[in-house]
């Protein structure tokens, strides 16, 4: 009998230790991850709008700059613009100097990595920026520079301009958590 007690009692001590304190809540803490569902692969979206409608008929300038930062989750970055100079289908422009939207992205190498300049209607399809091999690290800026006309009496004339830029990101999303955490 008294063989039975020492490893009865062994045991019990290490039961007894490892249930008590800090120590106790690390099976607590591996039971709870058990019932827990795994992670999944998602994608976060970032958009920066840049959009202005001229309202008079004097010529006025237009800037904007924004900031986005690229790290090592961006998986994509696309381009939407579309461009609106009233009547300039039916009258010739003169080397972008009077009506013109100019945009460019610059990525953190400072190498321009999206271009346009425009001073007719324009709408091409949304375009992609494709790393080489990858995108470069840090901060990236959207400069715009644009000069137009607009009037809202009559609603006839009214220059106007759209930039949608989509920054994609994947990120783990965990169970019981609302939001993604991206590493």
């Amino acid at each position: 009998m008294q063989q039975r007690v020492l490893p009865m009692l062994v045991v019990l001590v290490m039961f007894l230790t490892s249930s008590v304190g800090c120590l106790g809540l690390i099976p607590a803490r591996e039971a709870t991850e058990g019932f827990r569902g795994p992670a999944e692969l998602s994608l976060t979206y970032k958009k920066i709008d840049v959009m202005h409608t001229y309202t008079t008929l004097e010529l006025q300038p237009y800037t904007n700059k924004s900031t986005f930062v690229v790290d090592d989750t961006v998986t994509d970055i696309s381009v939407y613009f579309k461009a609106t100079f009233t009547f300039s289908d039916s009258f010739p422009t003169f080397e972008n100097n009077t009506r013109y939207v100019r945009a460019t992205i610059t990525d953190s190498n400072g190498e321009v990595q999206w271009h346009v300049d425009v001073s007719s209607t324009s709408s091409p399809a949304e375009e992609k920026i494709k790393p080489s091999p990858e995108f470069a690290k840090g901060e990236w800026v959207l400069d715009v520079e644009a000069r137009g006309i607009g009037e809202e009496t009559l609603g006839i004339i009214h220059d106007k301009f759209n930039i949608q830029l989509t920054v994609t990101k994947e990120c783990i999303l965990y169970p019981l958590e609302d939001s993604c955490t991206t590493e």
